[in-house]
């Protein structure tokens, strides 16, 4: 596994998203106004019925050459479609010069944005009778607008307001006071066409990118009427009344022709794919097919990778551990972590002076991160979720150093993905009795005909985790646990307490089953922040003996250890257990 990297992508998050400045701050940081994130994929201008899908489709004259109203948006003119003015200039509108009109994000459009979620696009045969547009190399938006209030944010809610300021322009002199647009924002290369990488690119000096353009796809919100119930085809013409004249924000074109005919005709023009969906509301099926081999990304990053600074900065005096180490651990192990980090809000557990000073834990995306680092609205915060290599090792950069995960994912965060039983040693409890515990729980779901993963907690502890398979909830996995808790407290009484006031522990072994949405748990492969800097780590069965030394799994040693083992802990990231039959037996005893 060494050198290995995991990119992952960005689903789309569920819920609603946050104010325009929520996220953690860093002690001593200060806030930013002019936060930007990344942008969403878009299409490209044309009328608003369908075209043909040959060398003139998708709004290409010939093969180098764009169709007229793209080229306007791009720096070029057509009678009908005004070019975004520059930042210094504001274009009249007629013969008469008006003052600029300043574009304020603000809270009208986060408010009307709050209750949107863009629709999942998916890879897969969208069959007949679907309406096809391109699939632009863009960064998809959530475009909203009220009164003088824009906002441009993508699919994780991060804001680009700022950093598209002729889109932004363009969405406030729509003749609406309020709207709502999917949409896809691009920068157009040297031959007129959609470019991904030069959107990057600009992004990446970090200036405002005055050349990008709004193709829209959809419309959710037209002057406080909801329109994602109607059919596609109704949305569509009210979309193409909205933007007859505008600038800055264009109609993506439909495109005529069996799929397979489309996708072929596309191809060779460049384009990457193409994206298709019936005529009903706005959360029915989107489906994306691709012109190429690979699939359809949704999820580019518009940041840059991820930094290392300090690298020498020492994290763990007692053992020289400095942050280029921890970089290099994270970057090794990222494919065994991230698929157990994937779509699982986290808390990361930052030491920016090293584990003798102060730590705190962070439940925010933190001011100013990349859009690789996901954020998702989960009960009121705008919580992390690490899905790639990338994101990993911003953190890392961050001090982060441990890594504690939700027991749910965000498909089903009131499905907890495990029932956990979570040994925790107290005073006088030595290794041999944790281990005379641990084998005790095993045996007792060996009767129970239960499957499990045991993990080193990274400290003293051992962690028993039960997969489940979907469909359990937190209330199920609690009482689950509350019976082997009881049982253990029976069988071995002198060992185990399920008291959870310290002093009434009287230095016993805790049998911690407490189960819910928040509750985190240390993930496979995290470090803990003590000296020696250990690794919470899977182990089998048949390694839990009293010679075993839980402080052996280390940063420095965890890495051959994969190579050798692999993911001891694969059974979490696709549960079969089932707890009923459990449960039944569990109060039969009781």
């Amino acid at each position: 596994m060494a050198g290995k990297r995991v990119r992952g992508e960005h689903a789309a998050a569920p819920a609603e998203p946050p104010r325009p400045d929520s996220g953690s701050k860093p002690i001593g940081s200060k806030p930013r106004d002019d936060e930007s994130t990344p942008s969403v994929a878009g299409d490209e201008s044309g009328p608003a019925g369908r075209r043909d899908p040959s060398t003139r489709a998708f709004g290409l004259r010939s093969k180098p050459a764009l169709h007229e109203s793209t080229r306007a948006v791009a720096g070029g003119s057509k009678p009908g479609h005004e070019a975004p003015p520059a930042d210094d200039e504001v274009r009249p509108f007629g013969s008469k010069k008006r003052a600029r009109r300043d574009v304020r994000p603000g809270d009208a459009a986060y408010t009307l944005a709050r209750k949107f979620t863009l629709a999942p696009i998916t890879h897969g045969d969208p069959g007949g009778g679907c309406m096809i547009e391109p699939a632009w190399d863009g960064h998809r938006v959530l475009a909203t607008r009220d009164g003088d209030s824009v906002r441009l944010a993508a699919a994780d809610y991060r804001e680009w307001t700022q950093t598209f300021p002729s889109c932004a322009r363009g969405l406030a002199r729509l003749p609406a006071r309020s709207c709502a647009i999917d949409g896809v924002v691009c920068v157009m290369d040297a031959r007129g066409a959609p470019s991904f990488d030069r959107l990057r690119s600009e992004v990446a000096a970090g200036k405002a990118v005055p050349s990008a353009v709004l193709i829209a796809w959809d419309l959710l919100w037209l002057d406080d009427e909801d329109l994602r119930t109607l059919p596609l085809a109704e949305r569509r013409r009210r979309l193409a009344a909205l933007l007859a004249d505008a600038a800055g924000v264009i109609l993506s074109q439909a495109l005529d022709g069996a799929i397979d005919d489309v996708v072929a005709a596309v191809a060779p023009l460049g384009i990457r794919g193409v994206v298709a969906r019936g005529d009903g509301p706005y959360d029915a099926p989107w489906y994306a097919v691709s012109a190429t081999d690979a699939h359809v990304d949704w999820r580019r990053s518009l940041s840059p990778p991820p930094p290392l600074s300090n690298a020498d900065k020492v994290l763990y005096p007692r053992d020289g551990v400095c942050k280029r180490d921890i970089a290099a651990y994270y970057r090794d192990v990222a494919p065994a972590i991230v698929p157990h980090l994937l779509d699982r809000p986290v808390v990361v557990q930052r030491w920016p002076d090293g584990i003798d000073e102060f730590d705190w834990y962070q439940h925010r995306v933190p001011p100013r991160a990349p859009d690789y680092l996901r954020a998702a609205w989960v009960d009121g915060v705008r919580r992390m979720v690490i899905e790639n290599g990338d994101a990993l090792l911003w953190m890392a950069n961050q001090a982060g150093l441990v890594y504690h995960g939700f027991a749910s994912r965000l498909a089903a965060l009131a499905q907890p993905d495990w029932a956990m039983i979570d040994l925790d040693p107290g005073e006088r409890t030595t290794w041999p009795d944790i281990v005379d515990v641990a084998l005790a729980v095993r045996k007792l779901l060996e009767l129970l005909e239960l499957p499990s993963v045991v993990k080193t907690s990274g400290q003293r502890g051992v962690h028993i985790l039960v997969p489940l398979a979907p469909g359990h909830d937190f209330a199920q996995a609690e009482a689950f646990g509350d019976g082997i808790g009881s049982m253990l407290a029976r069988l071995l009484p002198d060992k185990v307490t399920l008291e959870f006031d310290k002093e009434k522990r009287f230095g016993k072994l805790l049998v911690d089953t407490r189960q819910f949405m928040a509750k985190t748990l240390v993930v496979p492969y995290s470090l803990r922040g003590v000296d020696g800097a250990p690794v919470s780590t899977p182990i089998a069965w048949d390694e839990l003996t009293p010679s075993l030394d839980p402080r052996a799994f280390t940063l420095r040693t965890i890495r051959d250890r994969l190579d050798a083992r692999g993911d001891l802990a694969a059974a979490l990231l696709a549960g079969t257990g089932r707890l009923d039959r459990a449960l039944a037996q569990l109060r039969a005893q009781s």
